[in-house]
């Protein structure tokens, strides 16, 4: 289920807001950025060590993939977080997941105009709404210390948006390397440079309760995150995945943060932004090239290929053919349906 893993992804990714602003009164915002990635990537390299054999693993990395994940580790995983959580330390942590929803926003504009991916009505109509619930909850007159905290979560949310499409480009690999390979990377990185800046060592408890959130607000909800793509898109994912910040938001009042009225106006704008790209449905007559290419998959009416007997069983990965095939049904932009429209 596509749509549950996104939920679910959502909910491990919008509690971390509110978690990560308790950690950053002991742990500068660069530090802690480092912890809970490299949370994620220790966590997930365990993980790929226990679990072998796994119905998720998908095709191998090619040299384009390795690139295209060198691109996801720089955008996502080194410049995003620091911008995210030096946001977070200057503006209320409620205030901070919502804004976080403009990421759904960008990453839609983002696949529609540079990935190709189809964008039905509901989906322009849903960015707008969203786009105005980020002005109502950032736009802070008189205090403009606030507005620049937002302005910060607003840059971070948009290189995320890139990172998602790119991500969605090598999404049929394995989603546990995948994050094992950004987790490691950006959270040494950001180590490094929180290091080089002076910034002091946190205490062993703090370093430990950084990396278990890392392993879980980052690790498992960005596997998650990366399956569900595989399935729905960059746009679609992104849309389920804009209740991460209402959970987070939700965690923030439990931390006794009180609501304002622009807090309010906001959720309920995004709210019923959400609301539309959930309730967005495509299907027409379409028609599937004759091809040849490997991912995960079982054998529904695309897959209706012969085997050799040594794949294993569904769901598994190998090179197969598939088209030529024309029908109609509702579907979402996964690998078999990035076809163009009028």
């Amino acid at each position: 289920m596509p749509i549950l893993k996104a939920l679910i992804a959502a909910l491990a990714f919008g509690l971390s807001a509110p978690l990560a602003k308790l950690l950053l009164a002991v742990v500068p915002p660069l530090f802690l950025a480092g912890l809970l990635y490299l949370g994620a990537g220790v966590f997930l390299g365990l993980t790929r060590l226990v679990w072998r054999r796994r119905s998720t693993a998908g095709r191998p990395l090619t040299l384009r993939d390795r690139w295209i994940l060198a691109a996801v580790v720089l955008v996502g995983g080194v410049l995003a977080p620091p911008l995210l959580l030096w946001g977070l330390a200057r503006s209320p942590a409620t205030t901070t997941a919502l804004l976080l929803n403009l990421e759904v926003v960008f990453t839609a504009i983002l696949a529609g105009i540079v990935f190709g991916e189809h964008l039905g009505p509901r989906v322009g109509g849903a960015a707008v709404v969203m786009a105005l619930g980020g002005v109502v909850l950032g736009w802070t007159p008189g205090d403009p210390a606030i507005t620049v905290a937002a302005a910060a979560v607003v840059l971070a949310c948009a290189l995320w948006a890139l990172d998602n499409n790119l991500t969605r480009l090598i999404a049929e690999s394995d989603p546990l390397l995948i994050v094992e390979v950004k987790g490691l990377v950006a959270g040494t990185v950001n180590t490094l440079l929180a290091l080089l800046s002076g910034q002091p060592w946190p205490t062993p408890g703090t370093i430990a309760l950084g990396l278990a959130l890392g392993a879980v607000s980052y690790g498992t909800s960005l596997v998650l995150f990366i399956l569900a793509m595989r399935g729905l898109g960059a746009a679609r994912t992104g849309a389920y995945f804009a209740t991460a910040p209402f959970f987070g938001a939700a965690g923030g009042l439990l931390l006794g943060e009180s609501p304002t009225a622009g807090l309010i106006a906001a959720a309920a704008l995004m709210a019923a932004a959400t609301w539309l790209l959930v309730r967005e449905r495509h299907s027409h007559r379409h028609r599937h090239a004759a091809s040849t290419h490997s991912h995960l998959h079982v054998h529904d009416a695309h897959h209706q290929h012969a085997h050799d007997g040594v794949e294993g069983p569904e769901p598994h990965s190998h090179a197969h053919p598939t088209g030529p095939l024309e029908h109609e049904h509702p579907h979402t932009p996964d690998i078999h349906h990035d076809h163009g429209h009028r």
